[in-house]
This record gives C-alpha cells, structure tokens and sequence, in this order.
C-alpha cells in the first residue's frame, strides 16, 4: 500500500489543545515526544488510506499513518494476515522507494511497544542515502483500535545514537494512548501459533501422476519444517529456491524410477527423466520453472546452451508441470530483540 499516492490535505494543529487526536481512530497522542513536536495532519481523499500525522525535530521526523485500508474487524497487534501484509507492503515502498540510494535492512524484530505492556509491533530497521545523505529509517506496524498504526522514523546517521530514546518515547506514547481506550469491545488478538504446511493437490494432472507430485511436495515441505524463516511472512503458497525445486523434482523422479517398467507410463515424467539424464535438470528448472525470487540472470555454471539445444532436439512442444504446492498457513512470528 503505498499512502504518499493519495491524494493529501494539510491541516496546522489544532489551537488550545495539547493532543493530537489519531483520526479516524479514538487514539491521542500528546504534542510533544520527547523533543519531537507535532506539525501538521493529512487527509487523504481515499478514507481507506486514514490520515497521517507529523512530528519534527533537528535532524529526526515522525510519520504516523492511522487507516484501515477497508478491512473490517482488524484484530489487535501486528501479527494478524492483514497487519503482515501492511508491514511487509511498507518494507517494499522503503526498499523500492525511488530517491533511496544503498537500501540495507538491519534487521526485524517483534518491539513491544513499552517494557511493562504486552502490546507490541513490528518493527524493521534500514539505512540507506537520500540526495547524497546517510540516514536510518524505522518502521513500526501494530493494530490497534480496529485501525493499522504504522510509523515511520527517519534520522541522520551522526545521530543515530539517539535511536533507543526516540524509540522508548514513542512506542511508550502509542502504549499509552492505546491503554487509555476501552479495548475490551474490539476483536481478540488473534492466537498465532506454528501451524503445519499443508500440501494442495492439482485437480488437472494425471491421477497415476499424482503420488509423483505428492513425493515433490514432501521434499518441500521437509524443508519448510527445517527451516520455517524460508516460507511467506504472511503465509500463502510456498517459493522454493532454485536447488530445492530441483531436489524436489529429482525426489519425484525417483518415486518414478522406483515403479515397475511396465507402470511407467508418465509422459511429463519421461521427458523429465530425459533430462536429469543429461545432466541438466537445473538448467531445465531455470529456463522452464523461473522465480522472480531467483534473480534475472543464471548462476554461470549453468549451461543454459547446452540445454537449448537439448530442448530443440529432445523437447519439442514440452510444457513443463507442477501438479502440487505447499501453502505456509501461518503468520512468521518475528522474534524479539536480543539482549544487548
């Protein structure tokens, strides 16, 4: 989601009052965060996307976007499906963001926003040059009266020393007004808990090829099990790498070769044993299964000739496969901070 598109109008801070209200929420927040000072709202013509609200100091800016993005019944806390996917959307705009030179994430943890609170957001943490500049840029994401909070720090890198305050002050600010709001008639949290992969079937293969497409899946989902960071951070279907692809075509081949001469009776899996036999099932994988994820450009020890000429001569109108995926059907939980 990428607010800065809409359309936004300016308003000076309200006179005689000493809390900025986080409309469209019930939320408040006092003028001033440690030296921070707040200086003016925006509306944006798209009510989905809520308003912003902005604090300045010498040297450090806050944003603070408030909406719902349409979605009703926003459970509490960052870890829900839509509160994942509003937080990696923003890692993206800040990745991706076009006068951003040099992007680095340090890293992602679960913050809880005050010691004493169980609340808590996620939080991502970049540095990376602006118009010559080196700066660090935070970004905070919970839910919270059924809205996103999302947050946005930016400082110059010579003062980068003045992070954990900052950080102390604000989230400890957010935990303040959120306790302050009778929280007891918005939706629960929701109870993210490890859930195991589940493998979907396709309904459009051969059946005798399906114990084939079975083994592929388990090949993958073993992985997944073993190395639960390498799944979606807000689940869905899984995108294994290039090598596991491969492995897990070679773990159905091998269920393939194992059936009786007189039971093999799978084009798609001939064709492919064809080529692991050539000794270029990677490359087949490259040219016919491509990930965006794997990059634009082959690992040079690939011989992506050799296996054009392999597939001219011993392909001809071959389409490759997938009679199976694994769908992650958990939010990744990202972990706390380490202990200094």
């Amino acid at each position: 989601m990428c607010i800065g598109l809409a359309t936004a109008v300016s308003a000076a801070p309200p006179l005689g009052d000493n809390t900025v209200k986080l409309a469209p929420s019930l939320l408040k927040l006092p003028q001033n965060i440690g030296p921070l000072r707040y200086s003016n709202e925006n509306r944006y013509s798209d009510r989905r996307m809520g308003r912003s609200f902005a604090y300045n100091a010498s040297g450090i800016s806050l944003n603070i976007f408030v909406y719902d993005y349409g979605v009703r019944d926003l459970p509490e806390g960052p870890d829900s499906v839509d509160a994942c996917e509003q937080f990696e959307s923003a890692k993206a705009e800040i990745e991706n963001g076009g006068n951003y030179q040099n992007v680095k994430l340090r890293g992602e943890v679960a913050r809880r926003l005050r010691a004493d609170s169980s609340l808590s957001a996620r939080e991502a943490v970049y540095e990376f040059e602006r118009n010559g500049l080196s700066a660090l840029s935070v970004l905070w994401l919970t839910s919270a009266d059924g809205f996103f909070i999302k947050l946005r720090l930016s400082m110059r890198t010579e003062i980068a020393d003045e992070l954990d305050d900052a950080r102390e002050q604000i989230l400890g600010s957010i935990a303040e007004a959120i306790h302050a709001r009778d929280r007891g008639a918005l939706p629960a949290s929701p109870t993210v808990a490890p859930a195991p992969a589940s493998i979907e079937m396709s309904a459009s293969g051969e059946p005798s090829d399906a114990p084939l497409w079975l083994a592929y899946a388990m090949e993958l989902s073993r992985y997944v099990a073993e190395h639960p960071a390498s799944g979606p951070p807000c689940g869905g279907v899984f995108v294994p790498s290039l090598e596991l692809e491969v492995d897990a075509r070679r773990a159905a081949l091998r269920e393939y070769r194992a059936r009786p001469a007189s039971n093999r009776h799978s084009d798609y899996f001939d064709a492919l044993s064809r080529v692991e036999t050539a000794g270029l099932l990677d490359e087949y994988a490259w040219a016919l299964l491509h990930q965006p994820a794997w990059g634009k450009a082959p690992n040079h020890e690939l011989a992506m000739g050799a296996f054009e000429e392999f597939r001219a001569r011993e392909l001809p109108g071959h389409v490759a496969q997938s009679g199976a995926h694994v769908r992650i059907r958990a939010v990744r939980i990202l972990p706390p901070p380490t202990a200094p």
